[in-house]
């Protein structure tokens, strides 16, 4: 029994691992760009023509991004498990009916380059992201981030900032995470 068990578990993850290549491969002939992805799940994406993916991006499981309104993920940027990302916005500000109309606004989202956002981060439509930020895990993000920036919490507020030269070092070194 236990032969029989671990055969079936080896032909599941075998299986899962198939499954999840195949994901990344259909992923990759939709976006532009992209070399390098790494998806660490299952992922959704929307609108898939609108992304574009920098080298060696990484993608936690369960990621939601809806790019109707065009998505732009920098190089060496990693996305932890759960983010959401919108780039379009409904009409209620002067909507023809309640909540809102059926009037899309488009929103691009813009997360630059070394960009690592935590699990279960939500990025509002619009948001622009720079280079270096840091976004905590399960902060909502919104408006401009600016370079190296660290933010935390459901009210986006900046508590610090990496080191400029030491990021600008990393750079020029091409030190940058790459998923195995």
């Amino acid at each position: 029994m236990g032969i029989i068990l671990a055969v079936y578990r080896n032909c599941k993850r075998r299986l899962r691992q198939v499954s999840l290549d195949l994901h990344r491969r259909n992923l990759l002939k939709s976006v532009n760009g992209g070399t390098g992805l790494h998806l660490e799940g299952k992922i959704m994406v929307s609108h898939e023509e609108n992304l574009t993916l920098g080298q060696n991006v990484h993608i936690g499981k369960d990621a939601y991004i809806n790019c109707k309104g065009g998505v732009t993920i920098g190089d060496y940027s990693v996305l932890s498990r759960d983010v959401t990302i919108y780039s379009y916005d409904h009409n209620f500000k002067n909507p023809r009916m309640l909540p809102y109309d059926d009037d899309t606004i488009l929103k691009p989202v813009h997360i630059g380059r070394y960009v690592w956002i935590g699990m279960n981060v939500t990025i509002a439509p619009g948001t622009k992201i720079g280079d270096g930020a840091v976004i905590g895990m399960g902060t909502v993000v919104s408006g401009e981030i600016p370079e190296n920036a660290i933010v935390v919490s459901d009210k986006p507020r900046i508590v610090g900032y990496r080191d400029t030269e030491h990021t600008k070092a990393l750079i020029s070194g091409r030190k940058f995470y790459e998923s195995k």
